[in-house]
């Protein structure tokens, strides 16, 4: 045991070289550049070089995404590195840059500080838990006799390098945009600093983490990183993590500790989409295995939406189509088996764009499948020919769109502050809501509109005009016909979040919505609406609040003819619900 031990310590401690010895030794890159910031200083830990990786072609004029990762000294040539091995990040980037598998982005190297290095990579709170026999022992024979001091490194990184790097080059700074990556006590240091700022980090890869669970006492680190991260680990909401280890020399040891980081991280929430842990069989502890399995986790934290593929028909794809309104995104236009530009069509809006055609691309691997839905039915001949036009929402940015303004703003302050409170609850710690939803309406209806209505050969009537979605989907579908009766004739509201929040109890908004239904329904001669619900997870809470709102268009005056609100028992609030069930509004607004 203790030969292994020594080994252990000769590894940790080998993987860095001070900034001082390489200061002039710039990696050679086989794709994109590097640029050097030398010696950066800090306030909270020494200075180091920092290698600054721009992907081939970079511009100014773009925005990119930013990877930071640790051990930069190791990141790009191995002729420049001490045990002549390397990350090849310059070779696996590009090559998915190339295959359009990522984005382009960039990424910053930071190098870490040789000796000091397992003491800057310990988590501080984790350090802190240890019993104090236990802290001396690692503070000893792994940090220089001091302690963990993962805290500062992780405040230089935040508050120094990240607003460095975000004013000297072309960044998107939002956390949805910012990864960390790392290995062995760089994978350990990256999981602290999405638990210790998760409205920073959006995604963390932690490759082969050193959880130090075969060094005595075997117990008490990987028990006080358990007990961390149940308390710390960040909501699911907006985040995704990568863990990975192999099972060869040093690595293997990982096993059992990362079975219970997996339970652990399950239990907080985390699935698929946003929760890789793999096992890599006979990688052992070093850059040659990780080199040749970064692009696992590249692809999961990063990877590029790919164009959805639909069943029937074709779909025109328009990226990020510009607004003055509102941040840009993609717009996806099916046109039904036949197409032909000398008929017309009528037209149906949905939010949402990104779930509606293709499981294979969503997050959740569940779609609309709206194009098969729409083909079996112009095929059956029961409704009207149509396009239907999908308008990504704008990810972070999607519940403060949808979500119907002034019904918001007749509100009290206190009942504001109210929602605010209960919305920044659910994830969304790093901002202030303020609904936008009349900006995207005027997109939608200034800009968008009048694009299809040049491109493709449609009617441009109401009452050829239709719009749908689905959760806060249905609300602004809701919105939308009551604010432009003149532009929408019609409107589908599936599972619609009547709450605006994600609890009944205390809640201001329902009456609010009601209120400004009362006088702002457009007229029953010559508008459609559709509302459903089911009663099992997120639906649960729609029942009493649909029935208000029934309550409310009977009194407008709307009937069978133009008016529909179903209860679906059993289903839930998913995109498998909506499709086996879209077949109902899609023939009721668009009947022939």
């Amino acid at each position: 045991m203790k030969s292994k031990l020594i080994v252990m310590i000769a590894f940790f401690i080998s993987t860095g070289i001070s900034a001082q010895q390489k200061q002039e030794s710039i990696p050679n890159v086989s794709g994109g550049k590097i640029e050097r910031i030398e010696n950066f200083k800090s306030d909270f830990i020494p200075p180091r070089n920092i290698d600054v990786w721009l992907p081939e072609g970079y511009s100014a004029s773009k925005k990119y995404a930013v990877v930071y990762m640790h051990d930069g000294q190791m990141l790009f040539d191995s002729t420049k590195t001490w045990n002549k091995k390397e990350w090849k990040v310059d070779e696996v980037f590009s090559q998915l840059i190339k295959d359009k598998k990522i984005d382009e982005c960039i990424v910053v190297a930071i190098w870490n500080n040789d000796a000091d290095r397992i003491s800057e990579y310990f988590p501080t709170k984790i350090f802190e838990q240890l019993e104090p026999g236990t802290r001396k022992k690692v503070s000893e024979k792994y940090c220089n006799g001091k302690s963990a001091n993962g805290d500062n490194y992780l405040k230089f990184l935040v508050f120094e390098l990240k607003p460095y790097i975000d004013r000297n080059f072309a960044t998107k700074t939002e956390k949805e945009h910012t990864f960390m990556m790392g290995s062995s006590m760089g994978g350990l240091i990256s999981i602290y600093a999405i638990s210790e700022y998760p409205n920073v980090f959006g995604g963390v890869a932690c490759m082969s983490t050193a959880w130090l669970s075969s060094n005595e006492p075997n117990y008490e680190i990987p028990a006080a990183a358990f007990e961390y991260l149940k308390k710390n680990l960040p909501l699911p909401f907006e985040h995704k993590i990568y863990f990975d280890y192999g099972t060869g020399e040093s690595d293997k040891d990982y096993e059992l500790t990362q079975s219970f980081v997996d339970l652990i991280s399950k239990g907080k929430g985390y699935g698929d989409y946003n929760y890789l842990s793999k096992v890599f069989d006979k990688d052992e502890h070093n850059e040659v295995a990780w080199s040749k399995r970064l692009h696992f986790p590249v692809k999961f934290l990063m990877s590029k939406v790919q164009p959805q593929k639909p069943v029937s028909g074709k779909i025109d794809l328009y990226e990020n189509f510009p607004s003055k309104f509102i941040s840009e995104r993609d717009v996806e236009v099916w046109l039904p088996e036949g197409f032909n530009l000398k008929k017309k069509y009528d037209v149906l809006y949905m939010h949402d764009g990104q779930m509606l055609f293709d499981a294979n691309t969503t997050w959740n691997h569940q779609s609309w499948d709206v194009d098969d839905v729409a083909a079996q039915l112009l095929k059956q001949g029961k409704i009207k020919d149509l396009i239907i036009v999908g308008i990504s929402n704008g990810g972070k940015t999607r519940h403060s769109d949808y979500f119907p303004q002034k019904p918001f703003e007749s509100m009290t302050q206190q009942q504001k502050d109210t929602v605010i409170k209960k919305l920044k609850g659910n994830g969304n710690n790093d901002i202030t809501f303020k609904p936008n939803s009349d900006n995207y309406l005027k997109f939608m209806v200034l800009e968008l509109k009048p694009f299809i209505d040049k491109k493709y050969p449609v009617y441009k009537g109401s009452n050829h005009t239709f719009i749908a979605g689905s959760s806060m989907g249905g609300l602004i579908s809701m919105y939308a016909i009551c604010e432009y009766p003149n532009i929408f004739g019609g409107a589908a509201c599936l599972s619609t979040h009547w709450p605006g929040i994600f609890a009944i109890e205390n809640n201001p908004i329902p009456d609010a919505f009601v209120s400004y239904l009362k006088t702002n329904f457009p007229n029953p001669e010559n508008h459609k609406f559709y509302f459903d619900y089911g009663d099992q997870t997120l639906d649960a809470l729609y029942p009493p609040l649909q029935k208000k709102v029934d309550e409310v268009m009977k009194a407008k005056g709307f009937t069978d003819n133009n008016w529909i609100t179903k209860f679906y028992p059993g289903q839930d609030h998913s995109e498998k619900s909506w499709n086996s069930r879209f077949n109902i509004p899609l023939e009721f607004l668009l009947k022939k």
